[in-house]
Formats: C-alpha cells, sequence, structure tokens
C-alpha cells in the first residue's frame, strides 16, 4: 500500500520478526503479482466488533430530509468549569446528532429525550480535546467549558470517531487532512525524521459514512515501519501523524489530493477517493535519541552476515531512565509473538523450495561462486575468498557481539560440526529472569536447531567423504584402464559424467550450506529474543521498582496528609467544645432574662390594672373637656375653609370626569368601527374564496367540455384509420391529457396559494384588531376605576362634619359607622340590580372603593379634629343602614 516499506527497516535495530535467509538474499522484496505467491495481496479479514459496529454505523439508513438522527448515544459522568474549577453536574447522557441534508450536527448533553442541558455545533474548526483516564473536553454554544469522563475507553473512542465524521461532513470543501485523537499516548510527540511502527486500518469515506475496509495489518505479526518526511507513504499521513506519541491513536481522514488523487489504486481505492485510518503508533524511534547509532547497520537484504543482536537504544532509552507505566504488559506476551515469528518464517521458507533455490543460484553467480568443479589446488583458495567475505560483511556490524563465523568445509573432518554451534552472541546474567512455559520453548527450540544442524553437518561430511572415495576410485579405474587401453584417455571417457555429479554435489553442497546459514540466522534471532526477553525483564523489573517507590512515596504523602488532617480535627474539636461552653453559658443567661421579664411582666400588669382606675377617674373630667368645644368649633371653620377649597377641587375632577368619559365614548366608537371593518372583511373574504370556487368549477367544466370533443374527435378518427393511426390519436390523447391535466393542477395550485395568502391577510387584521380591542378593554377599566374614585370623593366629604357633634366617647364608633356607610354608598352607585357582573370587576370596584375611602379617613383621623357637617339632610340616610 504505501510502497517501498521495506527500505525503512534500516532504521530500526530490533525488527519485530527477525532476520530470515530470504531476507538476506533479498527474497522478501515485493514482487509483482505473477512474481513470489507470499506477497500477492489477500483480501483483509473481517473487523473486530467495535470496528464492525462503528461500520455498521455510519452507512445506516439515512433518516428522512431535514429530521436529526442520532450516531452515537452514551453515559457520561459531566463537570462544568465554573470560577477556575469543574464542579460535577451528575450522570448524563452524551449524543452526537445531526442531518447529512442540512450538513448540521450537534453534541448533546441531556437527562432525558425533553430535558437538554447544553449543546455544542460541530463546524471545522470544533475542537473535541481527548485527555487520560476517558476524560474529553469541548466548549459549548455559550462558550462554557465541559468535561465529560466515559465509562469505557471504547465509548469515548466511538464517541470522538463520531465528532470526527461529523467534523468533516460539516465542512463544504476539505483540501487539509482532517485528524481526532482516540488516545494520547505517552513521552514526546514525533516530528520530522522520526522513525514509527504502525499499526492502521483504512476505510474508504463513502455515503457520509465509513465504507469498506480496503487495508489493515491489526492481524498481521509485521508492522507498518515508516519514517516521517521521507516521502515513502502518503502526503496525508506524514501530515496527519505529527505531534502523535508512542501507544496513541489517531483518527484521519484524508481527502483525494493528499492521498491517491485521480489515480487510485487498482481493485482497491477508486479514483478521488477520501480515505479514513485509524492509526495506532507501537514504537517510535526519536532522531534525538538514536542520533549515535545511525553508523549501525541492521539486516541488510544484500548482506550474507546474520542479523545482530538488538541493541537496547534500538527504540528507547536506557531503562532507568523509562517512566514506570500504568499497567506493565505481561511477561509472555512479547516470547509468544516471537514464538509465533519463528513458526511462520520456517512456514514461509519451507513453502516454496524451488523458487528459493533458484534464486539462490543465481544469487550465488552473481557474487562470483563458480558453477564447475574446483581443482584439487584451488578449492582451498576459493572456500577461503568466500569465508573472507562473509567474515567482512559480519565484522561491519560495530555492535557489542561476536558474529557467527562463516563454516570452513574440510572434507574428510568431521571435528567442525562442534565449532558451528557455538552461541552467536555473548549471554549476560540478569538479576531476575520470570520463570514459565515461554523461556522452557525457547530453550528446547534453541536444542533442536542445534540438533538439526548438527544433522546437516554430519550428512554433508558424509556425502563429501562418499565423493571423495567416489573420486579416487575412478582415478584408479582410469589409472587401470590406461594401463589396459593406452590409446583411450581417461578423461574423455568420464568426463561429462564426472562433471555432471561433481556439478549436482557442488549445488548440493552450496543448498546444504545455504541451510547451515539459515539454521545458524534462527538461532540467532532465538538468541537475540532470548536476550531482548532478558532486557525487557529487567527493564519491567526496575519499572516495577520505580513504581514501588512511587507508590511508596504516595503511601507517605497520604500519611502525611492524614495526620495533618487528624491534627486539624482534633483543634475543630476543641473549637467546637469552646463554643459548646460559651453556647452553655448563653443559655443559662438567656434563662436569667427569661425570668427577669416574667417579673416585668408581673409589674406592667400591675400597672395596668392602676391606669384603668387612672380611667375612671379620668371620666369625671369629662365635663372639663367641654370648655374645648370653642377650640373644636373654629377648627369646624377651617374645615368649611378646606370644603371650599374641596369643592373646587371637585370642580375639576368633574371636568377631568367629563373628559375622560368622552374619550371613552370615541374609543367605544373606534371600537364598533374596527368590529364592523373586520367584519366586511371577513365577507370580502368569504366572497372572493366563494368567486374564486366558482371560476375554478367553470375553469373544469370548460377543460371537461374539450376533453369530451376531443375525445369525439378520437373516436371519429378511430372508426376512420388503421391501427397505425389508432395507436398515434391514442399517444395523441394522452399527452393531450397530461397536458390538460398539468394545466389543471398548477390553476388549482395558483388559486390555492392565493386563497391561502388573502386568508393569511385577514388573519392577520383580525389578530390586530383583536389586539387594538383589549388595548381599549384596559383603557376602558382603567377610566372606570377612576370614575368611580371620583364619585366617591363628594361623599367622602359629605361625611366628614358629622363628627363634630357627637361627645367623645362615642368617636370610635361614629368613625367606623362613617367609613362602613361610605363604602356602602359608593357600592350602591356602581352596581345595578337587574345587571350581571364578572367576579374580576366586582373585586375591583370593591377594592377601590374600599382603598379610597380608608386613606380618606384614616388621613382626617392624623390628630385633627372632625370637620362640620356639610350637608345636614344627609345624617339619617346614611346611617340608616348600620341601625
Amino acid at each position: 500500500m504505501f510502497g517501498a516499506a521495506e527500505e525503512d527497516d534500516a532504521d530500526f535495530l530490533a525488527p519485530a520478526t527477525g532476520a530470515r535467509l530470504a531476507s538476506l538474499f533479498g527474497l522478501d522484496q515485493t514482487v509483482s503479482s505473477q512474481g513470489n505467491e507470499f506477497f500477492q495481496y489477500t483480501a483483509p479479514k473481517q473487523p473486530k466488533k467495535g470496528q464492525a459496529a462503528a461500520a455498521q454505523k455510519a452507512p445506516a439508513a439515512p433518516a428522512p430530509s431535514g429530521t436529526p438522527s442520532v450516531f452515537v448515544a452514551t453515559a457520561v459522568h459531566a463537570y462544568r468549569y465554573t470560577n477556575g474549577q469543574y464542579l460535577k453536574q451528575g450522570k448524563y447522557g452524551a449524543a452526537v446528532v445531526g442531518s447529512h441534508a442540512t450538513k448540521e450536527y450537534r453534541i448533546l448533553l441531556y437527562i432525558s429525550q425533553q430535558q437538554q442541558i447544553t449543546s455544542a455545533r460541530i463546524h471545522p474548526g470544533f475542537v473535541l480535546t481527548v485527555q487520560s483516564n476517558n476524560y474529553s473536553t469541548f466548549y459549548d454554544d455559550q462558550r462554557q467549558n465541559w468535561s465529560i469522563m466515559f465509562e469505557s475507553e471504547k465509548a469515548a473512542m466511538d464517541f470522538s470517531k463520531q465528532v470526527c465524521i461529523a467534523k468533516y461532513n460539516s465542512s463544504p470543501v476539505l483540501d487539509s487532512v482532517l485528524y481526532q485523537d482516540l488516545f494520547l499516548g505517552e513521552g514526546q510527540g514525533v516530528e520530522g525524521g522520526d522513525s514509527l511502527e504502525v499499526a492502521y486500518t483504512g476505510w474508504l469515506f463513502q455515503n457520509n459514512g465509513l465504507g469498506q475496509v480496503f487495508d489493515s495489518n491489526i492481524n498481521k505479526d509485521k508492522l507498518l515501519r515508516l519514517k516521517l518526511g521521507s516521502g515513502k507513504v502518503i502526503k496525508g499521513w506524514e501530515e496527519g501523524m505529527m505531534g502523535m506519541k508512542k501507544g496513541g491513536r489517531r483518527y484521519l481522514i484524508i481527502p483525494p489530493a493528499l492521498a491517491y488523487g485521480t489515480q487510485g489504486v487498482a481493485g482497491r481505492v477508486p479514483p478521488d477517493s477520501t480515505l479514513v485510518f485509524e492509526v495506532e503508533v507501537r514504537r517510535v524511534k526519536l532522531v534525538k535519541e538514536g542520533s549515535g547509532s545511525d553508523g549501525q547497520s541492521v539486516s541488510s537484504r544484500d548482506s550474507l552476515a546474520p542479523s545482530p543482536i538488538p541493541n537496547s537504544d534500538g527504540f528507547s532509552a536506557d531503562p532507568v531512565l523509562l517512566p514506570p507505566s500504568t499497567i506493565p504488559p505481561k511477561p509472555g506476551e512479547p516470547a509468544v509473538r516471537a514464538k509465533s515469528n519463528s513458526i511462520s518464517e520456517q512456514l514461509a521458507v519451507s513453502a516454496n523450495p524451488d523458487v528459493a533455490k533458484a534464486k539462490l543460484i543465481s544469487r550465488m553467480a552473481k557474487m562470483g561462486q563458480p558453477m564447475l568443479p574446483f581443482l584439487a589446488g584451488t578449492a582451498g583458495s576459493q572456500l577461503d575468498s568466500s569465508d573472507s567475505e562473509i567474515e567482512k560483511i559480519s565484522n561491519m556490524s560495530i555492535l557489542f557481539c561476536k558474529p557467527y563465523p562463516g563454516m570452513p568445509f574440510a572434507y574428510p573432518q568431521t571435528a567442525t560440526s562442534a565449532s558451528q554451534l557455538q552461541p552467536v552472541g555473548q549471554m549476560y546474567p540478569a538479576p531476575y529472569q520470570a520463570p514459565g512455559d515461554v523461556t522452557s520453548f525457547l530453550m528446547t527450540e534453541v536444542r533442536q536447531n542445534n540438533t538439526e544442524i548438527r544433522l546437516a553437518v554430519s550428512k554433508v561430511v558424509d556425502k563429501m567423504d562418499h565423493l571423495a572415495a567416489k573420486v579416487e576410485e575412478l582415478k584408479k579405474q582410469n589409472a587401470g584402464n590406461s594401463s589396459l587401453l593406452p590409446g583411450i584417455s581417461s578423461v574423455t571417457m568420464e568426463a561429462s559424467m564426472i562433471m555432471s555429479n561433481i556439478q549436482r554435489i557442488i549445488q548440493e553442497n552450496e543448498r546444504l550450506k545455504q541451510e547451515v546459514f539459515e539454521k545458524s540466522s534462527r538461532i540467532e534471532e532465538q538468541n537475540e529474543k532470548i536476550s531482548e526477553l532478558i532486557e525487557r525483564n529487567q527493564r519491567y523489573v526496575e519499572q516495577s521498582n520505580l513504581l514501588m517507590e512511587q507508590r511508596n512515596h504516595s503511601l507517605q504523602a497520604t500519611n502525611e496528609n492524614t495526620q495533618a488532617r487528624v491534627l486539624h480535627a482534633e483543634q475543630e474539636k476543641a473549637k467546637v467544645a469552646e463554643e459548646l461552653a460559651s453556647a452553655t453559658a448563653q443559655v443559662s443567661q438567656l434563662q436569667l432574662e427569661l425570668t427577669a421579664h416574667q417579673k416585668k411582666e408581673m409589674d406592667l400588669r400591675k400597672q395596668l390594672s392602676a391606669a384603668l382606675q387612672e380611667a375612671e377617674r379620668h371620666e369625671t373630667q369629662l365635663n372639663k373637656m367641654q370648655a374645648q368645644l370653642a377650640e373644636l368649633q373654629e377648627a369646624s371653620e377651617d374645615t368649611q375653609t378646606r370644603f371650599k377649597a374641596e369643592k373646587q377641587s371637585r370642580k375639576h375632577l368633574d371636568m377631568k370626569i367629563s373628559a375622560l368619559e368622552e374619550e371613552l365614548t370615541d374609543l367605544r366608537v373606534e371600537k364598533e368601527t374596527l368590529e364592523k371593518n373586520l367584519a366586511e372583511r371577513k365577507k370580502k373574504s368569504l366572497a372572493e374564496r366563494a368567486q374564486a370556487e366558482e371560476e375554478m368549477e367553470e375553469i373544469r367544466r370548460s377543460y371537461q367540455q374539450e376533453l369530451d370533443k376531443l375525445r369525439q374527435l378520437l373516436k371519429k378518427a378511430r372508426t376512420s384509420t388503421d391501427q397505425a393511426a389508432a395507436e398515434q390519436l391514442s399517444l395523441i390523447q394522452a399527452e393531450l391529457e397530461s397536458q390538460w391535466e398539468a394545466k389543471c393542477e398548477r390553476t388549482l395550485a395558483s388559486a390555492k396559494e392565493q386563497h391561502v395568502r388573502q386568508y393569511q391577510e385577514v388573519c392577520e387584521q383580525r389578530d390586530s384588531l383583536q389586539q387594538q380591542v383589549l388595548q381599549l378593554e384596559e383603557k376602558y377599566s382603567a377610566l372606570q376605576s377612576e370614575i368611580v374614585i371620583l364619585k366617591a370623593l363628594p361623599y367622602l366629604l359629605s361625611c366628614a362634619s358629622d363628627v363634630n357633634e357627637l361627645p367623645a366617647s362615642r368617636l370610635a364608633v361614629f368613625q367606623v359607622k362613617k367609613i362602613m356607610n361610605g363604602v356602602f354608598q359608593c357600592l350602591r352607585g356602581e352596581f345595578e340590580l337587574e345587571e350581571t357582573y364578572s367576579g374580576r370587576m366586582v373585586l375591583g370596584v370593591v377594592m377601590n372603593t374600599i382603598k379610597v375611602s380608608l386613606c380618606f379617613d384614616f388621613q382626617s383621623m392624623k390628630g385633627r379634629p372632625p370637620p362640620a357637617p356639610l350637608f345636614g339632610d344627609d345624617e339619617d340616610d346614611d346611617l340608616d343602614w348600620l341601625g
């Protein structure tokens, strides 16, 4: 998919699957469809449940146009950012909803279907920030910051995916890579020049969602290796993966201009296709960290040297400096992966031996090895040259391990087989080894490889001895035949047979030699894996020690915190005890005050009895009060002058009342005119509607008459012409009918639209008139209340003079009677016995009357003597209903 991905292998010092003999001789390069069958395209496997669910959600049947659809919904714990801190709001529902027709998408937080908490519109500039522990933050439409916590990592990732898809669907034109983080990862973000190992899955973006999967390496052993900025992958990948961290996941939507463009990929990616990728960074090699080991070579494809032991600086720094992971991986997982890799390599090597053999022979021919049988004098030099070449290539690696030496061929000796079984690299003792089935399996596999190498070497030695014996026999036979038949040369008799046998033996020798190299590479690979497991085990032990130290520090900190809290609680307890003592002292003091108040109450009661006795004595002093009547008469004169002033004010008020009544009549007339206009407009609209219906009926009748005429003409034409003319007339009839029907429908639609417009205008006029009527009614009620107040004023003024002639003992009784009598007289003038009134109107009139009478009477009672009588004849009429 990404082209020339194998060239990036040199950036990694610890390959995941190890080196094979095929990789040494360049047989693992990507070939055409007619080449190696192991590298032909195979259809991707069925995706996992999460991917299948996501793929099924996106291309679901679209909802009707304009109605929003729910793309994902889940339960979250919501926090709102207020006053510099996040406050928990509770457990809400979070959903991504929207419509593909209107291209509007939103994030909703809700309690129920009817109760919505907040919403945020999703647009190309919308930011959903993914945080650790399944947290995400965003700003809603009111610029309020929200933080939501998902219940699972899968729910958080599905929600982020749907937000990314909604951002893409909401943008009219996308000319750059759109990405959304699914999981942050840890460490430093990658930049240009950094090397990565990536697991990915690619979909085609179809129908506003995910289409079919066109490529994936999730279920494969070997991950994709790439170097940012090298141009070996599509441009959208390099732009979208900038800033990712180790262990992070990201969702990429790449437009066609940054993917495969108008060309596409035959059989997999159509032209001008938008691609969607879910990428996960498994391993990272930063340029800053790996700058010191750039000169070290890694399993070159054109080299015969075995792959070296991986350096600990290949992908990360010193294990002591590694940050402790929250959840350390299980010790058995890397070894199981290495076991599966070794098995897959054996299957790959043994699957097609003929092709491998042919390519091996061609490779050896290019390297300069002779294909003819060597002479006795030059055999040692040729083998030495090949061995020296192998030693020269193997010494190129600058790693801290012994390279595997080339196997020298010595035909009669068998002791050289023992030297081939030496370990490839040095075995460093580890302070801790994880026991288990994985280590025992690796050791047994190494023993099996060693035994296979011993057997292969012994077979080679036996065959070489057998070959030497045959050569000696041939020499003896040739010598005997030459003595018997001196004229025939031994070379001419058996030359062709010897040459073919020797060539076949040399080919078998080369094949066995290659197998020995392959076995040695496997042993080396197993040793590398063992050393890698040991180093990883040591790294995990150190990480566990760091974790224990951190936990110890955290426990110490929590212990100190709890001790501080206990001290604080004890101090608060002492404060509370002091407050309790002060509260008990206050209670006792309040009880003493209560007894003192009770004593004061007894004293006041005694004083009250004494005051009553004084009141009886004051009754005798009423005679003295008669002397004050003269003063009261003077005050009555003053009240008369005031009465005159009140009369003048009454005249002004009467004038105001008359003006208000005139205004009220004008308003009533205006109301009646508006109602008449409304009725006339309703009649006009009904008449216009009836007229439109009559016109429609006339049009229909005319159209029907024309159709009848055409049908008669059609019948006449059918009777006069043959079958062809009949068919033509039927077509003409169908066309005319369709035209007339379309015309009728258009006229009917236009008439309906005109009627609807007229009806809407009439409704609007009716609503405006109703509003005007309501305003007039409110004005009428206000004026009526003012009239009631103004009518009550003369009666209240007439009642003000009744107080002058009463003695002081009946003053209070008379004032109450006067107030109630005034209220009764005012209410009697407001209502008619034959009329009906609403409860609201009655309550309003009563309230206004009581307010006016009480306010006037209380103002007259504040320290002023009652006024002189103004109307002498009204006293009996005013007080007759009170008895």
